[in-house]
């Protein structure tokens, strides 16, 4: 079997498979439930509207984190796609801190009331040490509320070296019914995997991604998150999770106060194994 190109890449996961090359080395053969479970694909190559979505499939620019209105299109100064320079094609860059905030409808998570689980995937480039501004720095992050209220984000720490992080946060008064302050939170007991000094550097794109299963369990059974760099597993979360979104509000937030590149977001609706990681990694590797 030959190389798998990027002509390839969205075909290969719905199905298009006149376009198919796959790599010799592949760790799954059998592709079909991973084509099968892609929920949404936004490569941003010629644009920043999703190539596949099962829901809304534009970008949109809001004034703030807020997001009382929005504005169909990417309207940031300071983002730009960058033609033949992503991990395939083009890439998303973001150059500087702004208010102004780029987000996909968060219907393209697939959330479920009962038993919900999904995998997060990205490729980001950036020397975080160096690249970035002060304060945390948000690639990623998902909620209808806020940062620590029914959340998903990987961020940057604001201590250097940058620690690299996930968090699942379940809704605010599940998590934390007493409402101590965060401070005041061990940093073993908080709802995060942490990454100190990351693999992540300006000269190369580094893998993100993660996997959820169990979340809003009726039985109150802990759910399960994974966290992944570079087809590695970085830690895992296990503790009941509760999520309440409203998806008129819930959104798919990019670049908070991000300064680096971005590219090939997918979103699956199911929680992939470790294999086929490695293997999303694996190909989007191959030249």
């Amino acid at each position: 079997m030959s190389l798998f190109r990027l002509c390839g890449i969205v075909g290969f996961l719905i199905g298009s498979w006149s376009a198919i090359a796959i790599a010799q080395e592949s760790p799954v053969e059998d592709t079909t439930a991973l084509k099968s479970s892609l929920y949404f694909h936004a490569p941003f190559d010629g644009g920043t509207d999703a190539k596949m979505a099962r829901h809304d499939r534009a970008l949109y620019t809001a004034p703030n984190l807020q997001r009382e209105t929005a504005e169909v299109g990417q309207h940031r100064a300071d983002v730009e796609i960058v033609a033949g320079d992503g991990r395939h094609g083009d890439a998303l860059r973001f150059r500087g801190k702004d208010k102004q905030v780029l987000f996909y409808r968060g219907a393209n998570m697939n959330f479920r009331s009962t038993d919900w689980q999904g995998t997060v995937s990205l490729w980001l480039r950036l020397t975080p040490d160096e690249d970035l501004k002060d304060g945390y720095s948000d690639p990623l992050q998902i909620t209808d509320k806020a940062w620590n209220d029914g959340s998903f984000f990987i961020d940057f720490d604001i201590d250097s070296p940058r620690t690299f992080r996930l968090g699942v946060f379940s809704e605010y008064r599940y998590w934390n019914p007493k409402d101590v302050k965060w401070e005041d939170w061990p940093v073993a007991d908080r709802p995060m995997i942490h990454v100190p000094r990351p693999p992540l550097q300006r000269d190369r794109w580094t893998h993100v991604a993660w996997t959820f299963q169990g979340i809003n369990s009726v039985d109150e059974k802990p759910a399960t998150c994974k966290f992944f760099v570079d087809g590695k597993l970085q830690g895992t979360m296990e503790r009941p999770l509760k999520f309440a979104w409203d998806l008129e509000r819930t959104a798919i937030m990019l670049g908070l106060d991000y300064v680096g590149d971005l590219d090939e977001l997918m979103i699956f609706d199911r929680a992939l194994t470790e294999a086929e990681i490695r293997q999303l990694q694996t190909f989007f590797n191959e030249d």
